[in-house]
């Protein structure tokens, strides 16, 4: 059925002037719901218990695929096989001491951990560094002491209390082996090293 205007010789569908009426509604009396969505922050990372975690240790080199260590307390025993070079029976992997502070310039503090392993049966101990980012993603791991040993005996031993994370860099007390010091004596020559991240992997900043 149509209506006719008046007049007008022409004929208006009553269902398009229902339409055009409905379109004169005032806007005040329109939805007032957000066409955007509203997304919710992304939580933050969970805070990592350095000393209750997993780590991916090498052992400074000794299993240069690594292998992975549950530490509980600071603290992990990982089983190795022993008719396998390099014929160890077990590592003993200690957390040894951590530091926080931006080395990756996002502004956020990202953690350094010194790690100790110790291949058994043996009576050696060899040191590694691990870096991770705030979120808790491994950044990388400091060069080895090896690189640091020069002529010197053996690698120089790092000081845990003197880890320490100083205007984006690293600084790392360590001890080296004298002319005079032996495995039994132990190293006496102090040592400071600074190391920064330069995107990729941690380089040797001028002391």
């Amino acid at each position: 059925m149509s209506r006719s205007r008046s007049g007008s010789g022409a004929a208006v569908p009553w269902c398009r002037t229902v339409l055009a009426l409905a379109c004169l509604v005032p806007a005040g009396c329109a939805s007032t719901t957000p066409t955007g969505t509203a997304h919710p922050a992304a939580p933050a990372a969970p805070a990592v218990d350095w000393r209750n975690t997993t780590y991916t240790v090498t052992c400074d080199g000794i299993v240069p695929g690594g292998f992975r260590a549950t530490v509980v307390g600071g603290n992990a025993r990982v089983p190795a096989d022993a008719r396998r070079p390099p014929y160890y029976d077990h590592y003993d992997i200690g957390v040894r001491a951590t530091a926080t502070g931006d080395v990756d310039g996002d502004g956020a503090p990202d953690t350094v951990v010194l790690l100790d392993c110790s291949p058994q049966l043996s009576n050696g101990i060899v040191q590694e560094v691990q870096i991770f980012s705030s979120a808790g993603r491994r950044l990388g791991a400091l060069p080895s002491p090896r690189s640091l040993q020069g002529d010197a005996k053996l690698p120089p031993v790092y000081d845990p209390a003197g880890l320490r994370v100083r205007d984006g860099e690293i600084v790392a007390d360590m001890t080296a082996y004298g002319p005079d010091d032996s495995h039994a004596s132990g190293p006496s020559v102090p040592l400071t090293v600074r190391w920064r991240f330069d995107g990729q992997e941690f380089v040797r900043a001028p002391s």
